[in-house]
């Protein structure tokens, strides 16, 4: 039997960054809710030094995920 999984690769790739980011920044925050600038915001918006990470872990998963596309 063969099964079929859509996988949307881009979300993929946000939320394994999302999930590093977090593990790696405890020198920076002490929770998921300080990593962003107001946690009020109707927007999330990542604190700088925070979004720089996640943009880095962003295109290492990323590149990673589509090496195995099919």
């Amino acid at each position: 039997m063969i099964m079929e999984i859509s996988v949307n690769l881009l979300e993929l790739a946000s939320e394994l960054a999302h999930s590093r980011t977090l593990y790696e920044s405890g020198d920076i925050c002490n929770n998921e809710d300080d990593m962003f600038e107001d946690i009020n915001a109707d927007v999330l918006t990542y604190k700088e030094e925070i979004q720089d990470r996640f943009n880095e872990w962003y295109d290492y998963y990323l590149s990673e995920i589509e090496k195995y596309k099919i």
